[in-house]
Protein backbone atom coordinates (compact mmCIF):
# COMPACT_ATOMS: atom_id res chain seq x y z
CA UNK A 1 0.00 0.00 0.00
CA UNK A 2 3.04 2.31 0.32
CA UNK A 3 4.62 1.42 -2.36
CA UNK A 4 1.36 1.82 -4.18
CA UNK A 5 1.43 5.95 -3.20
CA UNK A 6 4.61 6.26 -3.35
CA UNK A 7 4.67 5.01 -6.79
CA UNK A 8 4.62 8.23 -8.57
CA UNK A 9 7.53 10.25 -6.77
CA UNK A 10 9.73 7.44 -7.51
CA UNK A 11 9.09 6.63 -11.01
CA UNK A 12 9.31 10.21 -12.23
CA UNK A 13 12.57 10.41 -9.90
CA UNK A 14 14.04 7.04 -11.29
CA UNK A 15 13.57 7.88 -14.71
CA UNK A 16 15.39 11.67 -14.50
CA UNK A 17 18.41 10.15 -13.06
CA UNK A 18 18.38 6.17 -14.98
CA UNK A 19 16.78 4.69 -17.95
CA UNK A 20 13.51 3.39 -18.50
CA UNK A 21 14.94 0.19 -18.70
CA UNK A 22 16.65 0.26 -15.40
CA UNK A 23 13.78 1.59 -13.55
CA UNK A 24 11.96 -1.45 -15.20
CA UNK A 25 13.78 -4.41 -14.32
CA UNK A 26 13.68 -2.47 -10.62
CA UNK A 27 10.06 -2.53 -10.60
CA UNK A 28 10.63 -6.64 -12.03
CA UNK A 29 12.42 -7.37 -8.61
CA UNK A 30 9.91 -5.26 -6.69
CA UNK A 31 6.79 -6.45 -7.90
CA UNK A 32 8.19 -10.52 -8.48
CA UNK A 33 9.82 -10.59 -4.72
CA UNK A 34 6.58 -9.26 -3.13
CA UNK A 35 4.44 -12.31 -5.07
CA UNK A 36 6.94 -14.64 -4.04
CA UNK A 37 7.14 -13.27 -0.24
CA UNK A 38 3.14 -13.27 -0.38
CA UNK A 39 3.19 -16.76 -1.40
CA UNK A 40 5.72 -17.95 1.04
CA UNK A 41 3.12 -16.55 3.81
CA UNK A 42 0.11 -17.63 2.01
CA UNK A 43 -1.02 -14.25 1.64
CA UNK A 44 -4.63 -13.64 0.43
CA UNK A 45 -5.55 -13.65 -3.61
CA UNK A 46 -6.29 -10.04 -3.84
CA UNK A 47 -2.98 -9.20 -2.29
CA UNK A 48 -1.09 -10.65 -5.66
CA UNK A 49 -3.26 -8.40 -8.03
CA UNK A 50 -0.73 -4.93 -7.20
CA UNK A 51 2.40 -6.76 -7.09
CA UNK A 52 1.45 -8.58 -10.17
CA UNK A 53 0.73 -5.77 -12.05
CA UNK A 54 3.88 -3.92 -10.93
CA UNK A 55 6.07 -6.98 -12.15
CA UNK A 56 4.43 -7.16 -15.75
CA UNK A 57 4.73 -3.34 -16.22
CA UNK A 58 8.30 -3.33 -14.82
CA UNK A 59 8.75 -6.03 -17.61
CA UNK A 60 7.64 -4.35 -20.32
CA UNK A 61 9.32 -0.92 -19.66
CA UNK A 62 12.41 -2.90 -19.71
CA UNK A 63 11.99 -4.44 -23.08
CA UNK A 64 10.16 -2.02 -25.05
CA UNK A 65 12.44 0.82 -22.54
CA UNK A 66 8.88 3.18 -23.28
CA UNK A 67 7.64 5.41 -20.02
CA UNK A 68 4.23 4.48 -21.16
CA UNK A 69 4.63 1.42 -19.90
CA UNK A 70 5.42 2.64 -16.70
CA UNK A 71 2.20 5.17 -16.49
CA UNK A 72 -0.37 2.10 -17.26
CA UNK A 73 0.18 1.35 -13.24
CA UNK A 74 -2.60 3.45 -11.80
CA UNK A 75 -4.72 3.04 -15.06
CA UNK A 76 -5.18 -0.66 -14.60
CA UNK A 77 -5.54 -0.25 -10.74
CA UNK A 78 -8.58 2.38 -11.34
CA UNK A 79 -10.04 -0.20 -14.14
CA UNK A 80 -9.49 -3.46 -11.74
CA UNK A 81 -11.82 -1.65 -9.08
CA UNK A 82 -14.38 -0.61 -12.28
CA UNK A 83 -14.14 -3.77 -13.28
CA UNK A 84 -14.82 -5.34 -9.64
CA UNK A 85 -18.02 -2.76 -8.99
CA UNK A 86 -19.26 -3.72 -12.87
CA UNK A 87 -19.30 -7.73 -11.96
CA UNK A 88 -20.72 -7.12 -8.28
CA UNK A 89 -23.62 -5.65 -10.47
CA UNK A 90 -23.83 -8.64 -12.80
CA UNK A 91 -23.47 -10.96 -9.95
CA UNK A 92 -26.49 -9.28 -8.25
CA UNK A 93 -23.86 -8.96 -4.83
CA UNK A 94 -23.72 -4.97 -4.74
CA UNK A 95 -20.41 -4.58 -2.65
CA UNK A 96 -21.93 -1.96 -0.95
CA UNK A 97 -24.50 -3.41 0.31
CA UNK A 98 -22.31 -6.14 1.93
CA UNK A 99 -20.00 -3.24 3.01
CA UNK A 100 -22.72 -1.14 5.05
CA UNK A 101 -24.43 -3.90 6.51
CA UNK A 102 -21.11 -5.05 7.77
CA UNK A 103 -21.08 -1.71 9.72
CA UNK A 104 -24.40 -1.46 10.80
CA UNK A 105 -24.77 -5.19 12.05
CA UNK A 106 -27.81 -5.46 10.44
CA UNK A 107 -29.74 -6.18 7.22
CA UNK A 108 -30.68 -3.27 5.09
CA UNK A 109 -34.68 -2.35 4.75
CA UNK A 110 -35.66 -2.08 1.23
CA UNK A 111 -35.26 1.82 0.87
CA UNK A 112 -31.94 1.80 2.05
CA UNK A 113 -30.94 -1.26 -0.18
CA UNK A 114 -32.29 0.99 -2.83
CA UNK A 115 -30.39 3.71 -1.74
CA UNK A 116 -27.24 1.78 -1.71
CA UNK A 117 -28.20 0.34 -5.11
CA UNK A 118 -27.75 3.88 -6.29
CA UNK A 119 -24.57 4.60 -4.86
CA UNK A 120 -23.13 1.30 -6.30
CA UNK A 121 -24.10 2.90 -9.43
CA UNK A 122 -22.76 6.43 -8.46
CA UNK A 123 -19.27 4.92 -7.87
CA UNK A 124 -19.30 2.94 -11.00
CA UNK A 125 -19.89 6.80 -12.89
CA UNK A 126 -16.73 8.08 -10.42
CA UNK A 127 -14.12 4.95 -11.25
CA UNK A 128 -15.13 5.00 -14.81
CA UNK A 129 -14.69 8.75 -14.99
CA UNK A 130 -11.25 8.18 -13.32
CA UNK A 131 -9.88 5.49 -15.89
CA UNK A 132 -11.27 7.70 -18.64
CA UNK A 133 -9.17 10.56 -17.28
CA UNK A 134 -6.01 8.58 -16.66
CA UNK A 135 -6.25 7.01 -20.17
CA UNK A 136 -6.36 10.40 -21.52
CA UNK A 137 -3.46 11.38 -19.64
CA UNK A 138 -1.45 7.84 -20.71
CA UNK A 139 -1.61 9.04 -23.97
CA UNK A 140 -1.15 12.44 -23.64
CA UNK A 141 2.66 13.51 -24.07
CA UNK A 142 3.09 15.51 -20.32
CA UNK A 143 4.66 13.49 -17.94
CA UNK A 144 3.78 16.31 -16.06
CA UNK A 145 -0.09 16.10 -15.82
CA UNK A 146 -0.10 12.37 -15.50
CA UNK A 147 2.20 12.75 -12.84
CA UNK A 148 0.15 15.32 -10.98
CA UNK A 149 -3.18 13.65 -11.31
CA UNK A 150 -1.68 10.09 -10.49
CA UNK A 151 -0.12 11.24 -7.32
CA UNK A 152 -3.00 13.45 -5.89
CA UNK A 153 -5.26 14.72 -8.74
CA UNK A 154 -8.07 11.49 -8.00
CA UNK A 155 -7.85 11.86 -4.54
CA UNK A 156 -9.92 15.50 -5.02
CA UNK A 157 -11.92 13.41 -7.58
CA UNK A 158 -12.58 11.07 -5.23
CA UNK A 159 -12.99 13.56 -2.07
CA UNK A 160 -15.12 15.58 -4.07
CA UNK A 161 -17.72 12.18 -4.66
CA UNK A 162 -17.81 11.18 -1.24
CA UNK A 163 -18.66 14.76 -0.22
CA UNK A 164 -21.53 14.08 -2.56
CA UNK A 165 -22.25 10.86 -1.07
CA UNK A 166 -22.54 12.33 1.70
CA UNK A 167 -25.10 14.49 0.67
CA UNK A 168 -27.05 12.02 -0.84
CA UNK A 169 -26.68 9.25 1.91
CA UNK A 170 -27.94 12.87 4.23
CA UNK A 171 -30.33 14.22 1.73
CA UNK A 172 -33.58 15.15 4.27
CA UNK A 173 -31.02 16.52 6.89
CA UNK A 174 -28.64 18.15 4.52
CA UNK A 175 -32.27 19.44 3.02
CA UNK A 176 -33.55 20.44 7.17
CA UNK A 177 -30.42 21.99 6.88
CA UNK A 178 -30.73 24.14 3.68
CA UNK A 179 -34.80 24.99 4.85
CA UNK A 180 -33.64 26.15 8.33
CA UNK A 181 -30.48 28.45 7.03
CA UNK A 182 -32.74 29.76 4.45
CA UNK A 183 -35.85 30.53 6.64
CA UNK A 184 -34.00 31.83 9.74
CA UNK A 185 -30.79 33.19 7.57
CA UNK A 186 -33.84 35.28 5.46
CA UNK A 187 -35.23 36.60 8.86
CA UNK A 188 -32.22 37.68 10.44
CA UNK A 189 -31.16 39.42 7.18
CA UNK A 190 -34.04 41.44 6.38
CA UNK A 191 -34.32 42.60 10.30
CA UNK A 192 -30.56 43.95 9.84
CA UNK A 193 -31.02 45.23 6.31
CA UNK A 194 -34.27 47.14 7.43
CA UNK A 195 -33.74 47.50 11.50
CA UNK A 196 -31.17 50.54 10.53
CA UNK A 197 -33.25 52.25 8.90
CA UNK A 198 -36.61 51.75 11.09
CA UNK A 199 -34.30 52.95 13.86
CA UNK A 200 -33.00 56.05 12.33
CA UNK A 201 -36.61 57.34 11.54
CA UNK A 202 -37.47 56.42 15.01
CA UNK A 203 -35.01 58.78 16.33
CA UNK A 204 -35.55 61.09 13.74
CA UNK A 205 -39.18 61.23 15.21
CA UNK A 206 -37.74 61.46 18.51
CA UNK A 207 -36.13 64.33 18.19
CA UNK A 208 -39.18 65.86 16.29
CA UNK A 209 -41.21 65.16 19.60
CA UNK A 210 -43.93 63.36 18.08
CA UNK A 211 -46.04 61.37 20.34
CA UNK A 212 -45.58 57.84 19.41
CA UNK A 213 -42.63 57.82 17.63
CA UNK A 214 -42.25 53.93 17.46
CA UNK A 215 -45.16 53.93 14.99
CA UNK A 216 -42.70 54.51 12.00
CA UNK A 217 -39.94 52.19 13.24
CA UNK A 218 -43.15 49.56 12.95
CA UNK A 219 -44.08 50.36 9.26
CA UNK A 220 -40.57 50.24 8.26
CA UNK A 221 -40.55 46.45 9.64
CA UNK A 222 -43.66 45.73 8.65
CA UNK A 223 -42.60 46.01 5.01
CA UNK A 224 -38.86 44.19 6.05
CA UNK A 225 -41.61 41.03 7.47
CA UNK A 226 -43.62 41.46 4.09
CA UNK A 227 -40.57 40.92 1.99
CA UNK A 228 -39.74 37.89 4.54
CA UNK A 229 -42.84 36.05 4.33
CA UNK A 230 -42.59 36.56 0.58
CA UNK A 231 -39.45 34.76 -0.15
CA UNK A 232 -39.28 32.31 3.11
CA UNK A 233 -38.91 28.77 2.26
CA UNK A 234 -42.66 26.78 1.97
CA UNK A 235 -44.64 30.06 1.48
CA UNK A 236 -46.66 30.11 -1.63
CA UNK A 237 -47.91 33.53 -1.01
CA UNK A 238 -50.33 35.76 1.81
CA UNK A 239 -54.07 35.46 1.27
CA UNK A 240 -55.37 38.45 3.31
CA UNK A 241 -59.41 38.71 3.56
CA UNK A 242 -60.49 41.60 5.04
CA UNK A 243 -64.28 42.49 6.02
CA UNK A 244 -65.59 45.54 4.87
CA UNK A 245 -66.85 46.79 8.12
CA UNK A 246 -63.00 46.67 9.36
CA UNK A 247 -61.51 50.26 9.05
CA UNK A 248 -57.41 50.03 9.96
CA UNK A 249 -57.71 53.70 10.72
CA UNK A 250 -59.72 52.62 14.55
CA UNK A 251 -57.53 51.04 16.99
CA UNK A 252 -59.05 47.40 18.23
CA UNK A 253 -58.42 44.85 20.30
CA UNK A 254 -56.36 42.37 18.06
CA UNK A 255 -56.95 38.68 18.74
CA UNK A 256 -55.69 35.79 16.99
CA UNK A 257 -55.42 32.39 16.67
CA UNK A 258 -51.87 30.88 17.25
CA UNK A 259 -50.11 27.95 15.37
CA UNK A 260 -46.16 29.00 14.84
CA UNK A 261 -44.07 31.77 15.88
CA UNK A 262 -44.58 33.17 12.41
CA UNK A 263 -47.75 34.70 13.70
CA UNK A 264 -45.79 36.92 15.67
CA UNK A 265 -44.02 39.03 12.21
CA UNK A 266 -47.06 37.86 10.40
CA UNK A 267 -49.31 40.14 12.35
CA UNK A 268 -46.65 42.47 12.47
CA UNK A 269 -46.66 42.81 8.53
CA UNK A 270 -50.17 44.38 8.21
CA UNK A 271 -50.73 46.23 11.76
CA UNK A 272 -48.71 49.10 13.15
CA UNK A 273 -49.56 50.95 15.95
CA UNK A 274 -49.39 48.14 17.74
CA UNK A 275 -48.33 46.43 21.40
CA UNK A 276 -48.80 42.57 22.08
CA UNK A 277 -48.35 39.95 24.93
CA UNK A 278 -46.06 37.58 25.47
CA UNK A 279 -46.50 35.33 28.28
CA UNK A 280 -43.03 33.98 28.50
CA UNK A 281 -41.04 36.08 31.18
CA UNK A 282 -38.03 38.62 30.04
CA UNK A 283 -37.64 36.35 26.54
CA UNK A 284 -35.27 38.26 24.93
CA UNK A 285 -32.18 38.67 25.69
CA UNK A 286 -30.73 42.25 26.33
CA UNK A 287 -29.56 43.41 23.27
CA UNK A 288 -32.43 42.29 21.25
CA UNK A 289 -35.11 43.82 24.17
CA UNK A 290 -35.13 47.48 22.95
CA UNK A 291 -35.78 46.18 19.22
CA UNK A 292 -38.22 44.02 21.22
CA UNK A 293 -40.04 47.49 22.92
CA UNK A 294 -40.10 49.23 19.59
CA UNK A 295 -42.13 46.13 18.43
CA UNK A 296 -44.53 46.75 20.86
CA UNK A 297 -43.56 43.51 22.87
CA UNK A 298 -44.59 43.60 26.33
CA UNK A 299 -43.64 40.31 28.33
CA UNK A 300 -45.18 39.44 31.55
CA UNK A 301 -48.42 37.96 32.48
CA UNK A 302 -50.89 39.27 35.53
CA UNK A 303 -52.99 42.09 36.45
CA UNK A 304 -50.27 44.88 36.22
CA UNK A 305 -49.98 43.95 32.47
CA UNK A 306 -53.45 44.27 31.40
CA UNK A 307 -53.73 48.10 33.58
CA UNK A 308 -50.49 48.72 30.89
CA UNK A 309 -52.35 47.23 28.11
CA UNK A 310 -56.02 49.39 28.83
CA UNK A 311 -53.17 52.93 28.99
CA UNK A 312 -52.01 51.84 25.47
CA UNK A 313 -55.64 51.20 24.39
CA UNK A 314 -56.48 54.48 25.92
CA UNK A 315 -53.83 56.35 24.17
CA UNK A 316 -55.77 54.84 20.87
CA UNK A 317 -53.07 52.43 20.19
CA UNK A 318 -53.39 48.74 19.03
CA UNK A 319 -53.50 45.66 21.05
CA UNK A 320 -52.83 41.94 19.84
CA UNK A 321 -53.42 39.25 22.42
CA UNK A 322 -53.29 35.47 21.38
CA UNK A 323 -56.08 34.31 23.31
CA UNK A 324 -55.53 30.76 23.30
CA UNK A 325 -52.08 31.50 25.05
CA UNK A 326 -50.49 28.74 23.34
CA UNK A 327 -49.76 27.38 19.90
CA UNK A 328 -52.31 24.96 18.64
CA UNK A 329 -50.42 21.35 17.01
CA UNK A 330 -52.98 20.65 14.77
CA UNK A 331 -54.59 23.76 13.87
CA UNK A 332 -57.86 23.26 15.95
CA UNK A 333 -59.11 26.23 17.57
CA UNK A 334 -58.15 25.94 21.83
CA UNK A 335 -60.42 27.48 24.67
CA UNK A 336 -59.47 31.34 25.23
CA UNK A 337 -58.92 32.85 28.12
CA UNK A 338 -60.70 35.59 29.45
CA UNK A 339 -58.14 38.41 28.92
CA UNK A 340 -58.54 40.01 25.99
CA UNK A 341 -62.67 39.76 26.73
CA UNK A 342 -62.20 41.69 30.16
CA UNK A 343 -59.65 44.37 28.44
CA UNK A 344 -62.09 45.03 25.56
CA UNK A 345 -65.28 44.93 28.40
CA UNK A 346 -63.24 47.78 30.25
CA UNK A 347 -62.10 50.10 27.81
CA UNK A 348 -64.80 49.81 25.07
CA UNK A 349 -62.90 49.28 22.57
CA UNK A 350 -63.90 46.25 20.04
CA UNK A 351 -62.43 43.54 19.16
CA UNK A 352 -60.98 42.40 15.85
CA UNK A 353 -60.78 38.60 15.45
CA UNK A 354 -58.00 37.64 12.65
CA UNK A 355 -58.15 33.96 11.77
CA UNK A 356 -54.59 32.34 10.55
CA UNK A 357 -54.42 29.24 8.69
CA UNK A 358 -50.91 27.89 7.02
CA UNK A 359 -48.08 28.89 9.49
CA UNK A 360 -48.31 25.25 11.51
CA UNK A 361 -47.56 23.51 8.21
CA UNK A 362 -44.24 25.35 8.21
CA UNK A 363 -42.90 25.44 11.91
CA UNK A 364 -45.48 24.16 14.20
CA UNK A 365 -45.07 23.80 18.07
CA UNK A 366 -42.58 21.74 19.56
CA UNK A 367 -40.37 22.71 16.88
CA UNK A 368 -37.80 25.23 15.46
CA UNK A 369 -37.31 23.47 12.31
CA UNK A 370 -38.49 24.39 8.95
CA UNK A 371 -40.57 21.36 7.59
CA UNK A 372 -40.51 19.99 3.90
CA UNK A 373 -43.95 20.67 2.55
CA UNK A 374 -44.94 21.73 -1.15
CA UNK A 375 -45.63 25.39 -0.82
CA UNK A 376 -47.95 26.41 1.54
CA UNK A 377 -50.38 29.42 1.26
CA UNK A 378 -50.90 31.12 4.38
CA UNK A 379 -54.27 32.93 5.09
CA UNK A 380 -55.17 35.51 7.11
CA UNK A 381 -58.74 36.72 7.19
CA UNK A 382 -59.42 40.11 9.52
CA UNK A 383 -62.96 39.51 10.80
CA UNK A 384 -65.94 42.29 11.49
CA UNK A 385 -65.43 44.64 14.99
CA UNK A 386 -67.05 42.44 17.57
CA UNK A 387 -68.50 44.51 21.06
CA UNK A 388 -70.38 43.50 23.46
CA UNK A 389 -73.92 42.83 23.32
CA UNK A 390 -76.81 44.32 25.29
CA UNK A 391 -77.37 41.58 28.00
CA UNK A 392 -74.33 39.88 27.32
CA UNK A 393 -71.57 38.78 30.14
CA UNK A 394 -67.97 38.17 29.43
CA UNK A 395 -68.37 34.27 29.20
CA UNK A 396 -70.98 34.79 26.60
CA UNK A 397 -68.92 37.53 24.36
CA UNK A 398 -65.80 35.28 24.70
CA UNK A 399 -67.83 32.16 23.58
CA UNK A 400 -69.53 33.93 20.40
CA UNK A 401 -66.42 35.17 19.56
CA UNK A 402 -64.83 31.51 19.80
CA UNK A 403 -68.10 29.78 17.36
CA UNK A 404 -67.24 33.22 15.19
CA UNK A 405 -63.35 32.41 14.97
CA UNK A 406 -63.63 29.01 15.06
CA UNK A 407 -66.56 28.87 11.40
CA UNK A 408 -64.18 30.93 9.57
CA UNK A 409 -61.00 28.53 10.83
CA UNK A 410 -62.50 25.48 9.54
CA UNK A 411 -63.54 27.51 6.02
CA UNK A 412 -60.48 28.74 5.53
CA UNK A 413 -58.48 25.40 6.59
CA UNK A 414 -60.79 24.09 3.95
CA UNK A 415 -60.14 26.73 1.17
Amino acid sequence: MIFTLLYIPLIVIGCYYFPVSTVGISLVTVGFGRVILLAYRHGERKNFISPVFLGLLGMGAWISEDFIALKLYPLLLSLLFLFYFIGSVVRKRYLLIEWVEKFKKRPLESSERRDVIVSHWFWIGVLGLNSSIHLYLVLKENTFLWALYSFAGWYLLFGMAMVLQFLFAYRIQVGQWIRNLWGYGLFVGVIVIGFIPAIGGYFFKVIMRESKPHILFQRVTAMIFRVFFRYAPGIGGIDLQVNPKYNPGDHYIYIANHESWLDYPLMGGYITDLFHLTNKKSPFVWFFRPIARLLGVIDGVGINVLHLLLQKLRNRSNVLIFPEGSRSVDGALLPFKKGAFSLAIESGVPIVPIVISGTRHLVPKGSISWKKVKEIGIKIRIMEPMTIQEGEDAQGYKQRIWESMRENKEELDLS
